[in-house]
């Protein structure tokens, strides 16, 4: 997989994502949206969004 469709897998997760928060009546916090942002870039790894996510949240691993 070249780095142009990875980046787009990676927006693609991230659309859906907004889109599924936003369908429940919320919205992702600035925060959220930068790493969401920087995921979508590749300058975060999925398991770095979830960590950083996690800790802005106080939630603890399932």
């Amino acid at each position: 997989m070249t780095e142009s469709q990875k980046v787009k897998r990676r927006v693609k997760a991230v659309r859906a994502t907004r889109r599924s928060t936003e369908l429940e009546g919320s919205r992702s916090t600035d925060a959220t949206r930068a790493d969401q942002v920087a995921y979508a870039r590749g300058t975060l790894t999925a398991a770095e969004l979830r960590d950083r996510v996690r800790r802005r949240y106080n939630l603890k691993e399932t």
